[in-house]
């Protein structure tokens, strides 16, 4: 089953969590529904996911249970109850179900063993692998975005090291003395610090293979960075798509103000009459040059040499 963007875009606001599922961990999102989930489930070598509606899901659950005959909303509460806890990141002993993985060549199987009203439920989350840009869209930038911020913070909190160590200073020179010698610091040297940490921390988190950490700071900041992302397009659609804006800008330009129609008319000639006269007995408007107009019996040529716009002397760099 395809999965559109809009079908994945509930999931952008969660945070990734960890997720053991029969001793195997996995990063996990899902979203349920009235009558329908969504889920994305990794290892960290491929995403899957799963998209389903009420009709999908009413269909699964008679063909892993031919005894069920409750309606969908009751067995879907069901699931979601027993479900929800573990790909939410709940420990496995707080989840009244058995769940188990099976991982095929191009499908991740998660099976689900409960009992609803004393007779057993089964399901199954049949997991496809997700498209590259739900990848992208979930995991890649998100990340990169994360990643960019905590950069940002660490660039700030080395400043503030610096201005602290400057205050410091400013209290030593004016005879300031520490109550506790055990409080004495050495003063912050950026280049010193990235270089013992690269010498001696880096390796020491580099050698955790399969690096789960999304503990509960980068959860809220992931979904911060989210949240501001998704508000950030939401005012950019807004702006493109607003007809009024649309409307504004067509009528500014499209009609003058009243100071460029006064402009315009002192420089421009004055319009031309219309000629009505047609050899059809019809009246059709033509446009007649001013000067083609007939004069009026004894009227000076002076009035019609008047009505002509003065050139502009053109004006030099020095004149």
């Amino acid at each position: 089953m395809e999965v559109e963007g809009r079908s994945v875009g509930v999931l952008l606001d969660q945070p990734w969590v960890p997720v053991e599922i029969a001793e195997i961990p996995f990063l996990a999102k899902v979203h349920f529904g009235e009558t329908s989930y969504r889920l994305l489930i990794s290892d960290l070598d491929t995403v899957w996911h799963e998209d389903m509606n009420r009709e999908a899901i009413n269909h699964r659950a008679q063909e892993l249970n031919r005894r069920l005959k409750a309606p969908v909303a009751s067995f879907f509460c069901h699931l979601c109850a027993v479900a929800r806890p573990r790909l939410n990141g709940g420990a496995p002993e707080d989840v009244m179900a058995v769940f188990s993985q099976e991982r095929l060549p191009h499908q991740l199987l998660v099976r689900l063993k409960s009992e609803l009203a004393g007779v057993p439920f089964y399901w199954e989350f049949r997991c496809s692998p997700a498209p590259l840009s739900v990848v992208c869209e979930q995991l890649v930038r998100p990340l990169l975005s994360v990643s960019q911020v905590l950069q940002r913070q660490v660039q700030e909190l080395m400043t503030l090291l610096g201005r602290k160590d400057a205050e410091i200073q400013d209290y030593r020179d004016n005879g300031a003395v520490l109550s506790r010698g055990r409080l004495e610091t050495e003063v912050f040297i950026e280049q010193c610090y990235k270089e013992s940490f690269f010498s001696e921390r880096l390796s020491e988190l580099c050698a955790v293979q399969n690096c789960y950490g999304f503990n509960g700071d980068i959860q809220e900041l992931y979904m911060a960075v989210m949240k501001q992302r998704a508000a950030f397009k939401r005012r950019g659609s807004n702006t493109q798509d607003s007809p009024t804006h649309t409307e504004k800008t067509v009528s500014e330009c499209a009609v003058p103000s009243h100071n460029q129609r006064s402009s315009s008319e002192t420089a421009v000639e004055k319009k031309p009459k219309r000629d009505v006269s047609s050899t059809d007995g019809s009246q059709e408007e033509q446009t007649v040059p001013l000067g083609a107009l007939p004069q009026p019996h004894g009227s000076p040529r002076s009035a019609q040499s008047s009505v002509k716009p003065k050139k502009k002397k053109a004006k030099g760099l020095f004149s």
